[in-house]
């Protein structure tokens, strides 16, 4: 999946397409974040499911493993590009381990 953020602007809003803390897209209507504070991964989906709005994104899960992100995105994801399943599955054990320019780092790539 292309790196839809490479010219963009990046945002400090968890909320926004091109946020900072972007770890994968998993497919058109989800993903992974750290969130600002870096103390978790959250897995989101596009918009609300109660609104046909779909120009932010609404956390689902909140991880603090990646064992536990990785079963909530095959929970509620749906299918996930191998690319994003790849990135899931390097991340470290916890997301303590995770430097903070290893998430722009992701997102780069």
């Amino acid at each position: 999946m292309p790196n839809l953020m490479a010219d963009t602007k990046m945002s400090v809003r968890e909320t926004a397409d091109a946020y900072s803390g972007f770890v994968a897209q998993l497919n058109p209507d989800w993903r992974v974040v750290a969130c600002r504070d870096r103390v978790q991964w959250v897995l989101q989906r596009r918009g609300s499911p109660e609104k046909p709005r779909r120009d932010d994104w609404r956390g689902r899960s909140y991880c603090r493993t990646s064992e536990a992100l990785i079963r909530c995105t095959r929970e509620h994801a749906g299918p996930i590009d191998p690319a994003a399943a790849a990135v899931l599955a390097a991340l470290p054990e916890r997301i303590e381990q995770v430097r903070p320019a290893d998430v722009c780092e992701a997102a780069n790539d």
